[in-house]
């Protein structure tokens, strides 16, 4: 098959030229050099400062950003719209099913270490997946203190060395733990540069981080406060750690006939629920799973929550009682067993913040009659601006036949919010757990995120080692086809719940899932995807620029030094199947200069360019109208697949900018100077479009 970008001449004349940049390596990256000296200390590491605060990119105009260890301090914040940062991942992901991950790296160390994730500051690591614990010892290089991080380092809840005092359960979890993985959970915020590395061949790897504006600097926290999130989450009570106006609760009980929905409550705003909680006899818990919640918000007609009860909770499978553990034990939601001998109850608790702003409607619908629910609800005020925030959602999606040599798509949703969680339900753990998660945000051609595979994603690795079923604050197995006897089987079902590592979006997500290697597993799938939103977009696409279409380079005053153009035609990073994509691509090796439209009534922007990402380690300096805005690094070198499958190099990525260089101004001058950030940096800077979104108020 063979595609042509949209806006693709084969058709165009190149300029030449040189400029030296002696000035701007000196300028510019003198400051980087000391990340590269690999100073060891755990102190820089232990000043995550004090502060846990929000982090305002145009005060007064945009949402303050929760991030980092904040986004759990400040848990009740959770709902709220991210403008002006960009989600990110880097992946050793492969799509061809050879697991060949370990030759899919950035780069070599000398014995045989890897890189595996390099990204410059200023931004945010909010997770990290290695396999088991291939290629530790592992390196965390961050702002020029080094980490040496062993396995036997991860997943302590009693600290016993000063490095696994830095990563506590669960900001970190071990191969025990969760079955398979070596994990690093805890948010680090980076102002220069972090790189992640291996001291020997690694296995499959993936990281999620936000990229922010340059002149940012994400809010920090304290040791002690990282240690009282860490007993929060291992607590399972998703409260934060936030001064609370004091919680409204509201209880009772009702008999739910077959198949008739019934309106167990409505509530009035402004207010948030903060605590949801079902309590039905043993005897009726398999029934009661099954039974849907529905809620709407503000008198919409179709309830923007619509599920099984059982997914909500994080147990997409069977219910059962394990002997050593809460069924499912998670942070934002649980299923445990309570009462006495004489009434055993099963308890289902839902913790995720739902804000609402007139009015939320709550129905219950069960497939046969139960005869005593037990219900509460806790409400808080919640008077924040309606515009700063969306509304939850749960989006469930069943496919009996999933379609052969295709990605499911699980959710397709315009507007603007974040992800926050998926419970899947893949009938059993073997090789239909090759398929990897995809996510796509605000229409993007290329992923912004690869996930190496579907346990991964649930915090697992090897198939939870053949089956181990486990259930941890943020992830977890809790169900499958192990359950003991006489117990409900449906078949094995992941969580994954996301709050420092949430994926925000400004115009679109698309949430893809792979269904074994190829595409070509028949069992049926389920899915539900949490995640909060609001049609409004807050990001709108206001110009684009093609450097090798005259028109378009004489309409935005394009100038470039020692340019050249080649035609490339290859497949898109991440991209299932061979599809190929032709174009022309320009090449700069000196300055390069045009002008981009945005919205007058921008609260910042951000840069897209669509590259060719089989010329490695590309960076360049970024001036907007005379004013340095950062540098732009897109590390590493494409994937590529099997003999005889195209090369994948088109890959699109996103650059956003300072709030104060783009507000009010209806066009921006963009200069981009080619730097060399080490010895494998390429000396061109390719691309072949340029687009310039405007972040909305």
């Amino acid at each position: 098959m063979r595609a042509q970008w949209p806006g693709a001449s084969w058709d165009q004349r190149a300029s030449r030229g040189r400029l030296l940049l002696h000035l701007v390596l000196l300028i510019v990256l003198l400051p980087l050099v000391v990340v590269l000296l690999g100073r060891s200390a755990t102190d820089g590491f232990d000043s995550l400062a004090s502060g846990c605060t929000a982090l305002s990119l145009s005060p007064g105009r945009t949402p303050p950003l929760y991030l980092g260890l904040a986004a759990y301090r400040f848990v009740d914040k959770l709902a709220y719209l991210e403008i002006g940062d960009r989600a990110l991942g880097l992946s050793t992901a492969d799509l061809f099913g050879n697991n060949a991950d370990s030759s899919h790296y950035l780069r070599a160390l000398p014995g045989g270490g890897r890189v595996l994730f390099d990204a410059l500051g200023p931004g945010l690591l909010t997770f990290a997946r290695m396999q088991e614990k291939i290629g530790a010892p592992w390196q965390l290089n961050r702002d020029g203190e080094l980490l040496k991080v062993s396995a036997s380092d991860l997943g302590q809840q009693r600290p016993t060395s000063s490095v696994a005092s830095l990563l506590p359960y669960p900001f970190s979890l071990n191969v025990d733990e969760d079955e398979g993985s070596s994990i690093i959970a805890l948010p680090l915020p980076f102002a220069q540069r972090l790189t992640l590395s291996t001291t020997r061949p690694n296995g499959n790897f993936y990281a999620l981080y936000r990229r922010l504006p340059w002149g940012s600097t994400p809010s920090q926290c304290s040791a002690s406060t990282r240690a009282q999130l860490a007993s929060a989450l291992v607590s399972t009570h998703a409260t934060g750690l936030s001064e609370m106006a004091p919680w409204q609760w509201k209880s009772g009980q009702l008999t739910l006939l077959p198949r008739k929905r019934v309106t167990l409550l409505t509530l009035q705003g402004p207010a948030q629920i903060r605590e949801l909680t079902f309590r039905v006899p043993l005897r009726e818990a398999v029934a009661f799973g099954k039974s849907w919640l529905s809620i709407a918000w503000d008198g919409e007609r179709e309830p923007s929550v619509a599920a099984p009860v059982k997914f909500l909770a994080g147990d997409g499978a069977g219910l059962y009682q394990p002997t050593k553990r809460p069924l499912v034990a998670s942070w934002l939601a649980t299923i445990e067993s309570e009462g006495s001998n004489h009434q055993q109850l099963l308890a289902f608790h839902l913790y995720w913040p739902m804000p609402f702003s007139r009015s939320a409607r709550l129905m219950l619908q069960s497939p046969q009659e139960l005869t005593a629910v037990g219900w509460s609800v806790a409400l808080e005020p919640f008077p924040d601006p309606p515009a700063w925030w969306g509304t939850f959602h749960a989006t469930y999606t069943s496919v009996s036949h999933p379609p052969q040599g295709q990605a499911l798509t699980l959710l397709d949703v315009r507007g603007s919010g974040k992800l926050v969680g998926t419970v899947i339900n893949f009938w059993r753990p073997d090789g239909t757990l090759e398929g990897n998660p995809e996510i796509t945000l605000d229409d993007s051609l290329t992923p912004q995120i690869e996930i190496t595979g579907t346990e991964e994603w649930g915090l697992g690795g090897d198939y939870w080692h053949g089956g181990q079923q486990t259930s941890l604050p943020l992830g977890g197995f809790p169900s499958g086809p192990a359950n003991p006897p006489g117990s409900e089987r449906d078949g094995a079902a992941l969580y994954r719940f996301l709050v420092a590592d949430s994926i925000p979006f400004n115009r679109h997500l698309v949430f893809r899932l792979g269904h074994g290697s190829h595409n070509q597993s028949p069992y049926p799938y389920r899915a539900l995807l949490l995640w909060y939103g609001t049609a409004r977009q807050t990001a709108t696409l206001s110009d684009t620029l093609l450097p090798a279409q005259a028109s378009s380079r004489l309409q935005h005053g394009y100038q470039a030094a020692d340019e050249r153009f080649y035609a490339l035609r290859a497949a898109a990073l991440y991209q299932q199947g061979n599809t190929v994509h032709s174009g022309i691509v320009s090449a700069v090796g000196g300055s390069l200069s045009f002008s981009l439209r945005l919205a007058a009534n921008n609260v910042g922007a951000f840069l897209r360019r669509l590259f060719d990402y089989c010329a490695p380690n590309q960076s360049a300096a970024v001036y907007v109208d005379g004013a340095f805005a950062g540098i732009w690094y897109s590390p590493g070198v494409a994937n590529h697949g099997p003999p005889g499958s195209p090369r994948r190099c088109w890959r699109e990525e996103d650059y956003p900018l300072p709030a104060q260089l783009t507000a009010g101004k209806g066009a921006i001058h963009l200069r981009l100077v080619p730097v060399s950030l080490s010895q494998t940096s390429s000396p061109a800077w390719t691309a072949f479009r340029y687009q310039a979104y405007s972040f909305l108020p």
